[in-house]
């Protein structure tokens, strides 16, 4: 789901031009809700269209539970779109779900108040089948980006993507044989290491001079080293690095630190562990953090660290190094395989989720779960995602997360 903006909207054809601003990308079969306060629009959610298994009405209470998340809501716009053949107007595409949409949302307390349906090369009042005031079959797609508020959103600076796997970008693989060698050697030599109080600490200590160094940047290179790229690739593979990394970017390296401590993610005694040459001559310039002092204490720093990750943390995230650390993810993409490449597309899809844009957590998920069938991370995310569930944060605007665009999703 995304955020409300503040365009006033006059007329169908700039409600139907602000959706694929808002999402960032242009809808394909899919299902698009608008929620109401009023007169004032609200929170954008897209789903795909169901297939011809699937139960309806499961489809629409999944729906509606996804809505209902914003509290403030009294009524909701709903824009289909399909390619499927509209020949009858009293006999739309998906009839019967939309009753049964309409059904549980009124149930919900909200009102289903107007309905588009968007086609290959016409849109339609989907509720309507008076000629008279609807005209068959419809309007021409090209009066949506005709439309006052297309242009004043494309003035501000405002684009999408053509679709959501161009909104995306490539998750193609390459091939680079002196990065797998390095990260399969190192993964052999620190092993089971990566939740040692020295090995990761270090190697979240270097994570944390990327982040910091790409922040405000785009990475199409988070390092120009084989050795540390390769060293980050090995560390994703290990679960205490891959879950300590969104509590490093949003929270900084003390308090992921302190809460992998706490909570049993980094264990034993600190002890030296010696990393790759090319990883401690970037930490020379920068000093040690400390550990977490004492106005600390192991319960809230246990607390905050599970907070960020299942979306319950109550505080400011930094949004500007999750930015980063996604950049950082991206331009590494390429580069990662196996369980590293899993975990990298599964943080992609936690971040997405953070940021409140689960049409992109999901894409990133399915190809993790491709990379590596059963990947128990991009499992319980799936999961997560499919039951409703949103971060606290992107209920409150001063915590949500904000785009470089102001209007997309």
């Amino acid at each position: 789901m995304s955020t409300p903006t503040p365009f006033n909207v006059t007329s169908p054809a700039d409600i139907l031009s602000y959706v694929p601003h808002v999402l960032g990308f242009q809808p394909k079969d899919s299902l698009v809700f608008l929620t109401m306060t009023g007169k004032r629009i609200g929170a954008t959610l897209r789903l795909d269209l169901p297939g011809p298994d699937t139960d309806l009405f499961d489809y629409a209470s999944g729906a509606g539970s996804f809505l209902q998340s914003d509290t403030g809501a009294d009524g909701v716009l709903m824009v289909l779109y399909t390619d499927q053949e509209w020949t009858d107007p009293a006999e739309p595409p998906y009839l019967e779900l939309v009753h049964c949409l309409d059904l549980v949302l009124d149930a919900s307390g909200l009102q289903l108040r107007d309905g588009w349906l968007v086609g290959g090369s016409h849109w339609r009042e989907y509720f309507c089948d008076d000629g008279s005031c609807c005209p068959w079959p419809g309007h021409p797609r090209g009066t949506i980006t005709d439309s006052r508020l297309n242009a004043e959103m494309v003035y501000q600076g405002s684009s999408y993507a053509d679709s959501l796997e161009t909104a995306v970008g490539n998750l193609s693989q390459e091939s680079h044989e002196d990065i797998k060698r390095l990260c399969g050697d190192y993964q052999a030599a620190y092993s089971a290491g990566w939740g040692s109080k020295g090995l990761g600490r270090e190697a979240l200590r270097v994570w944390d001079v990327v982040i910091s160094a790409t922040k405000g940047k785009p990475a199409a290179s988070p390092t120009d080293t084989p050795e540390v790229t390769a060293f980050l690739l090995a560390g994703l593979a290990a679960t205490p690095i891959r879950d300590c990394l969104p509590v490093l970017a949003a929270l900084g390296l003390d308090a992921a630190l302190s809460g992998a401590a706490a909570s049993g993610a980094f264990r034993g005694k600190k002890t030296h562990v010696a990393i790759p040459a090319e990883c401690t001559a970037m930490l020379s310039s920068r000093p040690a953090a400390a550990d977490a002092g004492p106005q600390t204490s192991s319960a809230d720093a246990a607390s905050a660290f599970g907070g960020v990750f299942v979306g319950t943390y109550a505080g400011a995230l930094d949004w500007e190094r999750l930015d980063a650390l996604h950049a950082v993810l991206l331009a590494l993409s390429p580069l990662a395989s196996g369980s590293s490449r899993a975990a990298l597309l599964t943080i992609l899809a936690w971040i997405e989720w953070a940021r409140g844009r689960g049409s992109r957590a999901h894409l990133y998920l399915q190809e993790s779960v491709r990379v590596a069938p059963g990947y128990a991370l991009a499992r319980l995310l799936t999961e997560l995602i499919g039951s409703g569930a949103l971060a606290s944060w992107t209920r409150q605007r001063d915590r949500a997360w904000q785009s470089e665009s102001p209007h997309a999703a």
